[in-house]
């Protein structure tokens, strides 16, 4: 067994040249700031549970305590008190539950970045150059030091570090004092991205980095010039078994080709555009040579052909002499009468609107999408391919970014619908049955009314008719 230490520096993402966080970043990550309405009511509730847990010593001891300090001499008071044991017992009840629910207080902050209270107004804290767990010294020791610290100044400092410091952030996050001291930043997970949700970050953190990786660079085509353009045309002059080898026309061809149609030199066969002793491709032909008729090249054809003699394809016509004016267009032929007892065979099925049933998505969201024409494009900006001519643009407000931007496409063929995953990042599955069955990337998958289709983290139900 071989072990290997991964001793490379994680790198944080988001940050600045200068090492600090950008707003931006966590914005396009789908986090958002926790208003401050929540963060009071967090902080009220925490404070009534404090004040519930002093109730005995508030109820019980203090009373007491105030007897026998105001008495002349307060020992002998509190050694009369008959109670004195359950006034012992409900200061030391107060100050071990309240020293046990700060103590927790302190280790969910620091390990979860929550709280009681806002774990119930949902609401989460991160650090803020990392947006992951803020730690428990300096996220939550540092913090509540600093707030604590704050209560010196009666009235004042409670004012001014807690009430009015987050007015002062230049960033404009809602940031305190505390928070600046503590590295934190207090994130709303109701209405944002909930940044302790691991799949979730996970996604929009890809997103934010690769942009989903919808510009794809084009790779050239077998058939394409590796030659800058310009350069003249290009034309394939062989085959192999990866594809088309090419090679740019010269000016030979230019000048030889016919101005209507295309010189029958042009197309120059594999073995004389590979060799170079053969005649030049443009070259015309010799006076003797009989007319070359269209025909399919036999697979011994170039077997045949030595070394720089141009190889002639089989005639499979018989000679004709070359029309002496512009070709005419073939006559249309007339159809075959069927045999009898022979069933007709039926066009292909065409796309028709207006004949074929109507299709509606229904989100989860609660929006409904109606299928126009040949189709629609799904995505958070679609942008149409060459070919989708006729496909209706539906772009889908997504948050956590878990849709592509061209995630997928619903087409109406004769009278099926057709789902085609576009290369999404998060893929596209369909939920039939009870089952799920992922959807191929560019490979097309007949849906079904009651089918449900899931685009990253959405759920789109499909009713047809």
């Amino acid at each position: 067994m071989i072990w290997e230490i991964d001793d490379s520096t994680h790198a944080v993402e988001g940050l600045d040249g200068r090492g600090r966080p950008r707003p931006e970043y966590a914005a396009s990550l789908g986090l958002r700031m926790a208003p401050f309405g929540r963060r009071v009511l967090a902080t009220s509730i925490e404070l009534g549970i404090l004040v519930v847990l002093q109730l005995p010593l508030l109820l019980v001891s203090l009373p007491v305590l105030l007897n026998a300090a105001a008495s002349a001499d307060p020992a002998a008071a509190l050694t009369d008190a008959g109670n004195l044991g359950l006034v012992i017992a409900c200061a030391a009840a107060s100050s071990a539950l309240t020293t046990a629910f700060v103590v927790l207080q302190l280790v969910l902050h620091g390990r979860k970045g929550t709280t009681v209270g806002k774990a119930a107004t949902g609401i989460r804290s991160v650090n803020v150059r990392t947006l992951e767990r803020p730690g428990f010294w300096r996220g939550a020791v540092v913090r509540y030091l600093v707030l604590g610290a704050s209560f010196l100044v009666p009235l004042v400092g409670p004012v001014l570090v807690i009430a009015c410091s987050p007015l002062f952030d230049p960033e404009r996050r809602g940031r305190g004092w505390a928070d600046m001291a503590g590295a934190t930043w207090f994130v709303d997970a109701r209405n944002g991205l909930n940044p302790y949700d691991a799949k979730r970050m996970r996604i929009a953190r890809k997103t934010a980095a690769t942009d989903l990786a919808d510009e794809r660079s084009e790779l050239p085509s077998l058939a394409t010039s590796a030659v800058a353009p310009g350069s003249g045309a290009y034309i394939p002059v062989t085959r192999s078994s990866g594809g088309v080898v090419g090679a740019p026309r010269g000016e030979a061809y230019t000048a030889g080709a016919a101005p209507g149609g295309t010189d029958a030199a042009a197309v120059a066969p594999s073995a004389a555009a590979v060799d170079p002793g053969a005649p030049a491709a443009g070259a015309a032909a010799p006076a003797t040579r009989e007319p070359v008729h269209p025909a399919v090249a036999s697979p011994t054809g170039a077997a045949a052909a030595g070394p720089g003699v141009p190889w002639t394809p089989p005639r499979l016509l018989p000679d004709a002499a070359p029309p002496a004016g512009p070709p005419r267009p073939a006559a249309a032929r007339p159809a075959a009468r069927a045999r009898p007892g022979t069933p007709a065979v039926a066009a292909p099925p065409v796309a028709d609107a207006s004949s074929s049933p109507a299709v509606v998505l229904e989100f989860d969201t609660g929006a409904r999408i109606a299928l126009p024409g040949a189709g629609i494009l799904i995505g958070r900006d679609p942008s149409p391919a060459p070919g989708d001519n006729g496909l209706t643009l539906v772009p889908i407000e997504d948050p956590t970014k878990s849709i592509s931007k061209t995630h997928l496409a619903l087409l109406r063929t004769g009278g099926a619908i057709i789902a085609v995953d576009r290369a999404s990042t998060n893929g596209s599955a369909l939920i039939r049955d009870g089952a799920e069955h992922s959807l191929p990337p560019g490979q097309g998958v007949t849906v079904r009314s009651g089918d449900t289709l899931l685009l990253g983290d959405r759920r789109a139900l499909i009713r047809i008719g």
